[in-house]
């Protein structure tokens, strides 16, 4: 048998059901609570390890299925954050109902359940209580089994004060005056069978959008007074991305409302708890006639985000913290596919490509680590949240839709969701899934960019009428030690032949692949489309073919690829800045703003490590390579 590892809990016990009341009072900072918790002991124990920290467990008892109660003393381990409930009989097998009640702090941290003040429009200070419990911050609130894999359904109580508002994950079923205490007791329905870090409760003076149906489902969004006006935005791609995404994973919502609640202190930019999903301020309310489209975008995409981890996430969670990944990454791809299919125009996907070349540059160091790493004790997933995690991962992710096909890469997804709902799943039971329902070797794929840090520069050049393309690794710092490293990479290849244009997609597996074609290519763009998570390198003569028109020849999206593989490589050491500064100076009649970007951001680079005559040389022929674009826009936006 496997040794225990000191901060997991036993596999002996695990719960079902939580009947969680809870008590806050924002004059104080503190909290009282009971619970009442279904549990299945699959094998006697005279013991019962459970996760609470900072809370005071002040009784435990223990009622057996078939009658009577065993009391309980609770041995706190502060270090492993653990509770080892002791009783002086051995517990049987069976569905007992365990009975907690304890209490706790309201802290300033942001994590668990925690106070938060604001400033209302009248400058008078107002208190709340909200939650954030991803990923091990649930048992500063309540006693639980603290790990995703340990799923329950939760019923959820609050008591508090009768002018504020309670939100929880479910519907509220009653709402009881308490006259004799000034305070009301509201009660919630069952949630699904999730995981403690989806769980939610948010006390204080809230106010709610008009309700819009999705389904059987109301969506609303929720602020403090004052603000209601400026939650009309998010409830639209609140409703379309949940329209869209109940029709992608062909599962409708899996909770029974979806209030979208804005928090002035709230530590990340949102929490995809069930039902009642956590923003910041800035990442849900916004003024639609006053933004910019960055603003207007950033709320589109978190909106969509959080609602995509209803299903992928919530609905099928990892089995631990390493795979956590996956939710985040796909949660990222999911926002990028409901946000383009809302607003066409922003044309999202070519934008997206910025946060890949992101991803790309911090994966291009040495000290960049896999998508997916050894997560040991939960503290550890904190190094997951990162932008190779979510841009890294979700670019992987769409390109292998890209490969496989958006049909059957989605077919895929719906099998996954149907085999695991309710449950929990690992990496691998994707690849399984999409490598059933697609018959294609998703696995071999995936594996090389999710369990190996880095991606490969493809080397590309003319070899009569075949294409040679070589694979190796990129670092900014060149170095031999992993030169002999592969991917399965998917190549995306468009070449002009004199009997016109040439379309082919293929697997890259091994460090030199011929492609054959018909007749030789006058020009090849390699990663067509812009999907590829990968360089690309040209020979002289292909690139100086693409350089002849390149406008003509290449879309805005391979466009910003060249230039940023190109400004990549000078700053390896694989090309020379003369190269790179005759490439972009090709560029007088770009209209793109994300290939501007690649263009002005080398800019300010170059402007850093230049002496001061370099930099006039420079500034004289940036000058000249923006003045085309100056005129025809102007400086007032």
């Amino acid at each position: 048998m496997a040794e225990r590892k000191p901060y997991k809990l036993p596999a002996a016990v695990v719960p079902e059901r939580y009947e969680l009341t809870l008590a806050p009072d924002l004059s104080t900072w503190t909290f009282t609570g009971e619970e009442k918790v279904s549990i299945n002991v699959r094998e006697p124990v005279r013991e019962i390890v459970l996760n609470p920290a900072e809370l005071e467990l002040r009784s435990v008892e223990l009622r057996l299925e078939k009658g009577g109660v065993l009391h309980g003393k609770a041995s706190l381990d502060a270090e492993n954050e653990q509770a080892s409930l002791g009783f002086d009989a051995t517990v049987p097998p069976g569905r007992h109902e365990l009975a907690i009640t304890f209490s706790g702090i309201l802290n300033d941290k942001l994590h668990g359940f925690y106070r938060s003040t604001y400033k209302d429009q009248n400058g008078q200070e107002k208190r709340l209580a909200s939650t954030q419990f991803e990923s091990t911050d649930a048992r500063r609130a309540f006693p639980c089994w603290d790990e995703p894999a340990c799923k329950a359904v939760y019923q959820v109580t609050l008591v508090v004060d009768e002018k504020l508002a309670a939100i929880s994950n479910a519907l509220v079923v009653r709402e009881t005056p308490l006259p004799e205490s000034g305070k009301k007791r509201v009660v919630f329905a069952d949630t699904i069978k999730m995981s403690t870090y989806l769980v939610a409760f948010i006390v204080g003076e809230f106010e709610a959008g008009r309700a819009a149906m999705v389904d059987h489902a109301p969506l609303r969004v929720w602020s403090v007074p004052g603000k209601t006006q400026l939650g009309g935005f998010a409830a639209d791609i609140g409703k379309f991305s949940l329209e869209h995404f109940s029709r992608y994973y062909d599962i409708p919502y899996p909770g029974d409302k979806l209030d979208l609640i804005a928090i002035p202190d709230f530590a990340s930019g949102a929490m995809e708890n069930l039902g009642a999903i956590t923003f910041r301020e800035t990442a849900l309310l916004v003024d639609r006639e006053k933004a910019t489209r960055a603003e207007l975008e950033r709320v589109a995409d978190v909106v969509a985000h959080e609602e995509a981890h209803m299903w992928l996430g919530v609905l099928v969670t990892m089995k631990w913290w390493k795979g956590l990944w996956l939710n985040e990454a796909f949660a990222t791809f999911m926002e990028m596919l409901a946000v383009d299919a809302w607003k066409p125009e922003w044309r999202r996907w070519d934008s997206f490509t910025v946060s890949r070349a992101a991803a790309m540059q911090v994966d291009g160091l040495k000290s960049t680590r896999p998508i997916e790493f050894p997560v040991e004790r939960p503290e550890e997933a904190a190094g997951m949240f990162d932008v190779l995690t979510y841009e890294k991962g979700a670019s992987v992710l769409r390109m292998l839709e890209q490969y496989l096909g958006d049909q059957a890469f989605r077919d895929g997804i719906r099998l996954y969701l149907r085999r695991h709902a309710y449950g929990n799943a690992e990496t691998t039971d994707l690849w399984d899934a999409l490598e059933d329902s697609t018959k294609q070797p998703a696995r071999s794929l995936m594996d090389s960019w999710i369990f190996q840090p880095g991606y490969p520069v493809i080397g590309v050049e003319r070899a009569g009428k075949s294409i040679r393309l070589t694979q190796r690794i990129f670092r900014y710092l060149q170095d031999d030690s992993d030169h002999d490293r592969k991917w399965h990479a998917p190549i995306f290849l468009r070449a002009g032949t004199s009997s016109g244009i040439v379309e082919k997609t293929l697997l890259l597996t091994e460090q030199e692949q011929r492609i054959e074609l018909d007749e030789a290519a006058h020009w090849v763009v390699v990663n067509a489309g812009g999907h590829g998570f990968y360089r690309v390198r040209y020979s002289g003569d292909l690139l100086d073919a693409l350089k002849e028109r390149l406008q003509e020849r290449l879309s805005a999206v391979e466009r910003f690829s060249l230039v940023n593989d190109t400004w990549a490589a000078t700053l390896a050491g694989l090309t020379t800045l003369e190269d790179y500064l005759r490439l972009i100076e090709l560029l007088h009649d770009e209209n793109d703003v994300n290939v501007w970007t690649t263009v002005i951001g080398s800019g300010h680079h170059l402007q850093r490590i230049l002496d001061d005559s370099q930099c006039r040389e420079l500034a004289r022929r940036l000058r000249r390579l923006f003045a085309p674009a100056v005129e025809r826009l102007g400086w007032t936006p």
